[in-house]
């Protein structure tokens, strides 16, 4: 059970396990799927693949461009992806962990845990964010 301030949230996507995980450390791909809203888009992605290495993705909706910024810690290539995740809604030692369990040679499961949210608030939002994300990632890769 998850402590208040952090969530988890699961999807299988009817995708190769690899081009699951690549999406989530491709810019291009990213600027794709990265739209918890769907007011939304990503004009800037910039990512460096590599454990220690950094990413940027600037959410916008309409004027207003929301900066989400963090650092790879853990690339263990087509299993687990676990990066920071810094933004105005998040405390700063804020973390997402992904997780890939292949069901098929064309199903995924990708299980998503953040922990980090200064309130109940912000995690049920991020909750609804994360959701909408991975729904548009499904439809990407498929």
């Amino acid at each position: 059970m998850n402590r208040p301030f952090e969530l988890t949230v699961k999807r299988k996507i009817p995708a190769p396990v690899k081009t699951v995980f690549e999406a989530w450390l491709t810019a291009d791909a990213l600027k794709k799927f990265m739209c918890p809203a769907d007011n939304m888009s990503v004009p800037k992605a910039e990512v460096d693949a590599t454990e220690g290495g950094k990413f940027l993705i600037v959410m916008q909706a309409g004027d207003k461009e929301m900066p989400h910024s963090g650092q790879y810690k853990r690339i263990d290539k087509y299993k687990e992806l676990s990066f920071t995740w810094i933004s105005s809604y998040t405390i700063p030692d804020s973390l997402v962990t992904l997780t890939f369990n292949e069901l098929s040679e064309r199903e995924t499961e990708l299980t998503l845990h953040h922990a980090g949210f200064p309130n109940e608030e912000s995690r049920d939002n991020h909750n609804g964010g994360w959701s909408s994300i991975m729904e548009k990632l499904s439809k990407l890769v498929t």
